[in-house]
């Protein structure tokens, strides 16, 4: 009971922090901001000639061939484990005050309105803060915006690997947290997404809305799959 009572005490904490940052979606934030150049956009992210909201992605890349473990403590190999269906793949950090929880709640609330499942689509959360990010806080974190998002951690090494394999940029440690919850932490801010066969296909930088994920759901998995 007690254990349960700290587990909903941590997601109202989380969820009250999620609110909040869902306020300032269109700010320049100066915390956790991004690493790498990336948009962000008050309304949303410019339909595409093509249809599409997020980006296409200029340079032929795949998914890292790194190895990470989940919550459980299994091993997985992103370059082999995620293939079969089309996945999102973002960086990020469970203390990110806007970002990261920006991000995942807008995808997880526009999953079940574009009509697509976790066993259509992966989306996979890794963590760039090591020290910090236990797998029980993962699993807290991410249980905020659904269970069925897949964790990953591993050493900082090992994560920054997987991003330079993408061209993206390390994490940057950018000074204390005003929140008092340790540093706050320089990531790249954008969703990147994988077709079935690992192919980076799409990027959706810190801006995009859930009428943009919404939209773009039902062609990853039909034109992706």
């Amino acid at each position: 009971m007690a254990e349960q009572r700290s587990r909903r005490v941590r997601h109202t904490a989380v969820r009250g922090r999620i609110a909040a940052a869902l306020t300032v979606v269109g700010l320049l934030a100066a915390a956790c901001g991004p690493s790498s150049a990336t948009a962000i956009a008050a309304d949303g992210l410019e339909r595409q000639p093509d249809g599409w909201h997020g980006l296409p992605v200029e340079h032929d890349r795949s998914l890292p061939e790194v190895t990470l473990e989940d919550v459980d403590g299994d091993q997985v190999d992103l370059g082999k484990d995620l293939l079969g269906t089309p996945t999102l793949l973002f960086f990020g950090y469970s203390s990110c005050p806007d970002i990261c929880p920006i991000h995942l709640a807008a995808i997880g609330s526009a999953m079940g309105t574009a009509g697509v499942t976790f066993d259509e689509l992966d989306v996979v959360f890794v963590s760039v803060d090591p020290e910090r990010d236990t797998p029980a806080r993962i699993e807290d974190f991410l249980a905020n915006f659904d269970e069925r998002m897949i964790g990953l951690h591993g050493e900082l090494d090992v994560v920054e690997d997987a991003l330079g394999q993408l061209d993206l940029g390390g994490p940057v440690v950018e000074g204390p947290d005003p929140r008092g919850e340790g540093d706050l932490i320089g990531h790249p801010a954008q969703v990147i997404g994988f077709d079935a066969d690992g192919q980076a296909r799409r990027t959706w930088p810190f801006g995009a809305r859930r009428s943009d994920w919404v939209a773009d759901l039902p062609r990853v998995v039909t034109e992706w799959s």
